[in-house]
């Protein structure tokens, strides 16, 4: 429910696409998540998605279209990045490929399931083994944070990930 101190899971995800399309970003590539879904929808509608079936082979498409000129942000599950670890650590890493990865920490908060706990602790420690830059997007910063990530890709000509926790946008278990 919106206050006058938060937006609405909707509100925050129009807000999202805009800023990526004043930056610039040309190319969404995701696998799907429920607690994306409303950012998934928005960029569905206002921008076009391509659906990958893997996690690592979103993120290899996004580096095919680095090289052809975009600006590419994947979107996926922390359990897809684990299986992502191999094509980050031997193309994304050490080609300095600038991609924008959105993580939903599935396994943190309010997302208790059995199955993702393990990924959810993980999660944070795995960016800092690999060196990717990460901010967790929070209501206060979240529009701050999306400037700094464009910073660490086009200045710093980085990868960098945008963690969003199932609270950020509202979801819940039974989604």
């Amino acid at each position: 429910m919106s206050s006058l101190l938060s937006d609405t899971a909707v509100d925050k995800s129009r807000k999202i696409v805009n800023v990526f399309n004043e930056q610039g970003k040309s190319m969404f590539i995701g696998v799907p998540c429920g607690i994306l879904k409303n950012l998934f929808l928005e960029i569905e509608t206002s921008k076009g998605l391509v659906y990958a079936p893997r996690e690592d082979n979103a993120i290899a498409m996004a580096c095919g279209a680095h090289m052809a000129g975009e600006k590419p942000l994947v979107l996926m599950q922390n359990s897809g990045f684990a299986q992502s670890l191999n094509v980050l650590a031997s193309l994304v890493i050490p080609f300095n490929i600038p991609i924008t990865m959105i993580i939903s920490l599935r396994g943190t908060g309010i997302d208790n399931t059995p199955e993702n706990q393990v990924m959810g602790s993980m999660t944070h420690s795995m960016l800092d083994d690999l060196g990717i830059t990460y901010r967790t997007l929070k209501e206060d910063s979240y529009l701050s944070d999306l400037e700094w990530a464009k910073t660490r890709t086009e200045i710093y000509n980085e990868p960098v990930a945008l963690l969003i926790t199932p609270e950020f946008f509202d979801w819940r278990p039974s989604e």
